[in-house]
């Protein structure tokens, strides 16, 4: 299916999903259009290794969208589309369009017990991180596809006075690749998800028991299935901290290597929640499961200039849970639709493969402002070891962004990152490293201008790997 198409069809689930349902009291719609136009250039559009085969260009790009919020009624909608085009002035070759779309829908289908929620994406990203990963769509020439997600979930709610609540979701979901070396890769998945917790009536001690079942099932003939009950204790000490325990059983079905231990299995797990202040939140935890003891962390802290977050977790998971569009829709702000960032790919380089994998993450994140100065610091280290003979991969990564207003209507921005990738089915090593300098002025209340700077170099145990690119770039953009 092409994009122009694939779009249309967007549109129209979105219309059929949302407006057949909607009341007539629903509010208005807010509409943004915007247009930012920019043109780059670039000392390395190729990536090459040596400076010898570097090629330079000029890119001009055109980014054409909108977003739109309706709320109100019975149904709230957030959309954005964005019509992205780059002409490269040395290489014609190069030049493309791309269609970049997110949706999210919540609609009532009945009053406070039964709800549908609709989500849906349409943009792009690298192939293959291991050959010569760009960060972005004006170095990334044929190692990127589109991607389409989407995810149609009716859930029911409903409490019982005080005695407890209930909830029962089923979600349909789906990623397809438009590439044909990534077809094998496409997969459709179904999700059962039911809950039932302890009501206001249980104040010291809580109990909840959930079931969830989710099956996906890949182009390529594979299929993953996780499947996992579960029942909870909690003893509330105080209104601010508790204590809690959990066991289960779990039967999953996925392929593994044979010396790897059987996902069926009972698991358990026991922690606490802690709250001295209401800036301060700790949770921790210790259990067990299938492939051995696991840990998890959760530390919160709002100071007076700065937020921070210390988070560990191993979870087990497959290709079709990281692409999931909910995990998606969890972002906010303009950094989520690619229409305020339209050249920028994630940042983290794992290789698209259907294999299980047991993830242990390490994330810290620290932001604030203080006066005319905004900053955040990012770092994790993401370990995958994978069921099957595929090997572990891990990255780790610092990034950080600097803005200050150096003028009423002028903000000085620096920003860079670094990142480390090991992949131990053939033992690779990746560096990469980048350092950005801009500046924005604000030329009136709809319209900016930017100038960036920006340098990026990678390093790599694989032959030809290496790279250097810098770049300068310039841009308005304007909303109506």
């Amino acid at each position: 299916m092409t994009a122009l198409p694939r779009i249309g069809l967007l549109l129209a689930c979105g219309l059929l999903l949302t407006g057949g349902v909607a009341p007539a009291q629903a509010g208005p719609w807010e509409v943004t259009p915007r247009v930012r136009l920019s043109h780059t250039f670039t000392d390395n559009v190729n990536r090459a290794a040596t400076s010898r085969e570097a090629e330079s260009d000029s890119v001009s790009q055109v980014n054409a969208g909108l977003t739109a919020r309706r709320a109100g009624g019975r149904t709230a909608l957030d959309l954005a589309y964005n019509l992205r085009g780059m002409a490269y002035w040395d290489d014609d070759q190069r030049n493309r369009v791309d269609h970049q779309f997110r949706a999210n829908s919540t609609t009532e289908l009945l009053r406070e017990s039964l709800f549908l929620d609709a989500s849906a994406s349409y943009d792009q990203r690298i192939l293959d991180a291991r050959e010569g990963l760009g960060q972005d769509a004006i170095t990334a020439g044929d190692n990127q596809t589109d991607v389409f997600r989407y995810r149609v979930s009716p859930y029911w709610r409903r409490a019982f006075g005080r005695l407890a609540s209930a909830q029962v979701r089923y979600s349909r979901e789906g990623v397809d690749y438009a590439e044909a070396e990534a077809d094998s890769l496409d997969s459709t998945g179904d999700r059962l998800q039911a809950s039932l917790s302890s009501g206001p009536m249980f104040t010291t001690l809580g109990w909840g028991l959930t079931y969830s079942r989710e099956e996906s099932d890949y182009e390529d003939g594979s299929a993953v299935t996780f499947e996992t009950l579960e029942a909870l204790l909690r003893l509330n000490l105080s209104p601010q901290f508790s204590l809690y325990a959990a066991a289960g059983e779990e039967r999953n079905d996925f392929q593994q290597d044979p010396g790897r231990a059987r996902p069926d299995d009972n698991f358990w797990r026991a922690g606490f929640d802690w709250a001295p202040t209401v800036r301060t939140s700790l949770g921790a935890s210790y259990g067990e499961r299938f492939f051995g003891d696991t840990y998890s962390l959760d530390l919160r802290h709002r100071s007076r200039f700065a937020n921070w977050r210390l988070s560990y977790a191993e979870t087990v998971d497959t290709l079709s849970g990281y692409e999931r569009v909910d995990t998606l829709q969890g972002l906010q702000g303009e950094d989520v639709f690619i229409i305020f960032n339209p050249e920028t790919f994630t940042f983290e380089a794992w290789e698209l493969v259907p294999d299980v994998y047991v993830s242990k993450r390490l994330d810290l994140t620290v932001s604030g402002e203080r006066r005319r100065l905004s900053w955040a610091v990012t770092a994790l280290r993401d370990e995958r070891s994978f069921e099957t003979q595929r090997g572990d991969e891990q990255i780790e990564a610092l990034r950080f962004n600097l803005s200050l207003d150096v003028a009423p209507r002028t903000r000085l921005r620096a920003n860079g990152g670094w990142q480390w990738a090991e992949y131990a089915t053939d033992g690779r090593e990746d560096d990469l490293l980048t350092l950005g300098l801009g500046v924005t002025r604000q030329l009136g209340p709809r319209t900016t201008a930017a100038l960036d700077l920006r340098r990026q170099e990678r390093d790599s145990t694989a032959a030809g790997g290496d790279y250097e690119e810098n770049r300068l770039t310039a841009s308005l953009t304007a909303t109506f």
